[in-house]
């Protein structure tokens, strides 16, 4: 049994929802292979009018389900920071909609028990479980009923996980986590994989940060800390400015296909994908494998106390400069744009040519 784990999936431009996608990788999907995928905004008509505690709230088009009919059957992932933008009522057609495309949903439901609910697929080669957490770091709308599936805490996450070992032969972990855009994963981040991985878990999938992170193997857990995007949607507000623009670092999405046979622990293979205005195809270049083999260098060399130190000195560089430039300068105009550059421009000569900066 194959399951292709692919990033976050947000379609929001009407043009785009009259296409019909290939499955990634032009997989066959079926019985026996099948797509895991972060299906990031409801399928509603009215934004929810409470706001989000950070950031705006998105909706997909009405017929963004048919974009992806032909990668069912597979599963989508629900719980996430945007799940409930509009309302509940939309998160039931959400599910509604993609229950009808093929897809078993995960993370997100009507009810308690629905929100709370693994999702288990079987074949020959064995049984695995699937449980997808929302962390309250994304903003979410928070222990909601509708709503998605948020972080228990350690103790009770422990608790399900026991139980599903004793039920299958390998669980899974979908996670909607972190911060956004640093390419690195916090430190805590670390410290609760190392904690899903003693707790059992074979196999953690990170999404939310919209850019490629590392992966490391935590004794036998694989952890893959952010697959970045698989296809979002540029969107504009009502006044012209961009409320998301995806800059390159956001076109490269991280592709997991992982192998799964009875008695053996799993195994995976990278792909990557590359999104343009269409849809996301396969990148002969290899843009997300090879930020993920940057990524990974610092996570094989530091731990702990030396990662925390390296992290911080790192995360204080990108808010000081960073971020506008791979980021911001996607989302201006063209007069603000020149003049973060020019300024960016003047920061980088007085790191590295003024003779001051030399003697430190």
């Amino acid at each position: 049994m194959k399951l292709i784990c692919i990033g976050d999936v947000a379609l929001a431009n009407d043009k785009l929802c009259r296409s019909n996608w290939m499955p990634p990788g032009s997989a066959t999907v079926g019985d026996e292979v099948k797509v895991l995928f972060n299906w990031e905004l409801p399928i509603g008509t009215t934004i929810n009018s409470v706001p989000r505690s950070s950031g705006p709230r998105l909706l997909a088009c009405p017929d963004s389900t048919n974009v992806i009919r032909r990668w069912s059957p597979g599963f989508a992932a629900l719980a996430n920071n945007h799940i409930l933008d509009a309302g509940a009522e939309a998160l039931v057609n959400t599910i509604g909609s993609l229950n009808r495309a093929g897809f078993t949903t995960v993370g997100a439901g009507r009810t308690q028990e629905e929100i709370e609910r693994p999702l288990f697929w079987e074949t020959a080669e064995g049984r695995l479980a699937v449980v997808n957490w929302v962390f309250p770091e994304t903003h979410p709308d928070w222990m909601s009923v509708p709503g998605p599936n948020c972080w228990p805490g350690r103790k009770n996450a422990k608790n399900l996980i026991q139980q599903l070992k004793s039920q299958t032969d390998w669980v899974m972990v979908v996670v909607h986590w972190s911060d956004e855009f640093f390419p690195y994963p916090r430190p805590e981040d670390r410290a609760i994989a190392g904690e899903l991985s003693r707790m059992g878990v074979d196999l953690v999938v990170g999404h939310h940060p919209h850019v490629v992170r590392g992966m490391e193997e935590i004794d036998s857990c694989l952890v893959f800390y952010s697959l970045g995007n698989f296809y979002f949607s540029d969107i504009k507000d009502g006044h012209g400015g961009w409320i998301t623009r995806e800059a390159p670092r956001n076109r490269e999405g991280l592709g997991v296909q992982v192998s799964f046979r009875r008695g053996e622990r799993p195994e995976y293979r990278i792909l990557s994908f590359w999104e343009t205005k269409r849809e996301a195809t396969l990148d002969p270049f290899r843009r997300a494998a090879k930020r993920m083999e940057r990524v990974n260098r610092p996570l094989r060399r530091l731990q702990d106390s030396e990662y925390t130190e390296w992290y911080t000195i790192q995360r204080a560089r990108f808010n000081r400069w960073g971020y506008r430039w791979h980021f911001r300068l996607w989302q201006i105009g063209k007069g603000d744009a020149k003049c973060i550059y020019l300024k960016l421009v003047r920061h980088f000569w007085k790191l590295t040519c003024m003779p001051s900066n030399f003697s430190k």
